[in-house]
């Protein structure tokens, strides 16, 4: 793992007004209770000098994908992102074999199903991207593309939402990003969900971590946290979580179904927006400690005014 004094070093201030650009048409999809999936593979090195993510998120009824795709390379961030592709009518999410693509982007997700084991998931890329931690929806002027592939290893059988997957393994790609070449290496993550309720209308905190034995999804909402651990292959459900609410460090605590507790500290290697319905969506890849084990992973954050931070806080101090 990176050195803390290092990655204080190396961690850019997150910019307050994320740069929105023209206006994006996912407004159009603001509370709509209109199916909706989502599939995402998001990967970090364990020592934090290369992370990468790329998301689609289709809205068949509506016409309307969202592609994420950011790249972290030795503290920079790359990022493309745009809400304004079609969709095709078709369902992917449950099909034994489903490609996530839009017309418009050279970017897709393929992924396999292999009976009873976890899927293998093929990833690719190649956008013009903006070299920013706060950058606008649309094509920028840095070349980002990649070659990959996510073997799964394990599921995760605490349920995190109604209609979502999460399965943990690796990821090797080849990255080429502003000219450099790279070779990428590192734990991950695939998920994969549909839904009828609208996004983005709850506050909530996302977090995937991993490391030697552990791997966690965990979803703190207003009334309470889902999700949980894999620990040493076994499954340890959450009962409840407290969380620092969005910054460089935060603390985190764990309750689990059994009574057991696990402390954490978590740093941003890196922090970012991405402009949703004309407001900031908080992300950032972490590195940190868990009751005595070194991971990585993401940690995301959608505010509102209501303090899911605070509730955790309160509810911790009960007896």
């Amino acid at each position: 793992m990176i050195a803390r004094r290092t990655l204080l070093a190396a961690t850019p201030a997150l910019i307050a007004a994320p740069a929105f650009g023209a206006p994006s048409k996912d407004v159009r999809v603001r509370g709509s209770k209109a199916y909706s999936e989502s599939a995402m593979v998001m990967t970090v090195s364990d020592d934090g000098k290369t992370a990468l993510t790329l998301r689609f998120c289709r809205f068949p009824d509506e016409d309307q994908t969202w592609l994420w795709c950011h790249v972290v390379v030795d503290g920079q961030l790359y990022a493309f992102t745009t809400h304004d592709l079609p969709a095709s009518r078709d369902r992917l999410a449950g099909q034994d074999t489903a490609t996530w693509a839009a017309p418009g982007a050279k970017a897709a997700l393929v992924r396999v199903r292999r009976g009873d084991e976890p899927p293998a998931v093929r990833l690719s890329a190649d956008l013009m991207g903006h070299r920013s931690f706060a950058a606008p929806h649309g094509p920028g002027r840095v070349p980002i593309r990649f070659t990959g592939q996510f073997q799964g290893v394990s599921a995760l059988a605490a349920p995190v939402l109604e209609g979502r997957q999460e399965v943990y393994g690796v990821v090797e790609a080849e990255l080429e990003v502003a000219g450099r070449k790279i070779r990428h290496q590192g734990r991950a993550k695939f998920h994969e969900q549909r839904q009828e309720a609208p996004r983005f209308e709850a506050p909530f905190a996302y977090s995937w971590l991993s490391g030697e034995g552990a791997d966690a999804t965990t979803l703190l909402l207003q009334q309470g946290a889902t999700g949980g651990w894999r620990l040493d292959g076994h499954e340890a459900p959450l009962a409840d979580m407290r969380l620092d609410p969005p910054g460089r460090e935060r603390a985190v605590a764990y309750a689990f179904k059994s009574g057991k507790t696990a402390p954490g500290r978590l740093t941003a290697l890196v922090r970012y927006t991405i402009p949703i319905y004309g407001r900031a969506w908080n992300g950032s890849f972490v590195t940190g400690d868990v009751d005595g084990r070194p991971v990585v992973g993401v940690l995301n954050d959608w505010t509102t005014a209501v303090d899911i931070y605070a509730a955790s806080a309160t509810r911790s101090q009960k007896p």
